[in-house]
Order: structure tokens, then sequence, then C-alpha cells
């Protein structure tokens, strides 16, 4: 019996994550395995008006992608935090993302203590990690 599993680019999923915000909202269209973007209300591409008249009527055939809510980018900065050896850096960059601003604080401490680097590859797994969650959640084989 051949695998009848839906596929999709892992890369596509995870691009589709970094572009997640409150306006727009990304869709697995399980008719043509592909993602497509949702902005303010309105799809992004060919055919915007019966995209979203088929979304309507046949949104069992559309799997939403992970948005802000679900990826939680504060939580991974939390987690970044604690994985340091370097207790008073630790201490910094707690301090740092308490309040209003603390994502553009957390970016300006690691560049400055010159962690930039270790974050972004810190931050790359998790969104990975999440995507390939998501996939497996929703039984999407994932290509490369």
């Amino acid at each position: 019996m051949t695998d009848k599993r839906l596929k999709v680019k892992l890369e596509e999923v995870i691009d589709a994550m970094y572009g997640a915000n409150p306006e727009t909202e990304y869709f697995y269209y399980t008719k043509t395995e592909e993602i497509f973007m949702v902005l303010n209300g309105a799809a992004m591409g060919d055919n915007n008006d019966e995209a979203l008249e088929d979304m309507e009527e046949n949104f069992q055939d559309y799997i939403s992608l992970p948005n802000q809510r679900d990826i939680d980018e504060y939580s991974m900065m939390e987690n970044f935090i604690a994985k340091l050896s370097d207790l008073d850096v630790q201490g910094e960059l707690e301090i740092v993302i308490r309040g209003t601003g603390a994502f553009r604080r957390f970016k300006d401490t690691i560049c400055r203590l010159d962690l930039r680097q270790e974050w972004y590859d810190f931050r790359d797994n998790a969104f990975k990690k999440i995507a390939l969650e998501w996939c497996e959640e929703h039984l999407l084989e994932t290509i490369e």
C-alpha cells in the first residue's frame, strides 16, 4: 500500500511562520498542497475572490499554519536566556525582556553582547521544531 500523505515543503512552512503577524494568516490548501497568504482578510495571489469564496465553502480543505500565538517568540527568548551559561548575561537579558519594548531591547542587547548569531540559530531551530510538529499533527509529509 502506498503512502498517500499530503506533502509540504518544510522551508515554505517556516517562511510563512516568519511572516506571521496580526494582519497576516497563512493556510495550507490540501487540494493543491500549496501555502497561501491572507492579508487583512484578502487572499494574496491569483483568483483572490475565488480563493476566499472557496475557503468559506470548503473550510475543511484549508489548514491554518502556526501563527504568532502558536510560535510565542517571547517564550523562545526566555528559553534562550535560560540556556546561557553566563549568569550575568542571563540576568541582564532577563531584565531587558520585561515590559513594553522587550523585543527591541532584547535584540539590541544580544547585538551588543555578540550573541546575535547564537540567538538566530536558537530561534531557527525552534521555528523548525514548531513547523515539524505542525506537519506531524496534520499528517503532512515534509519535503526538504
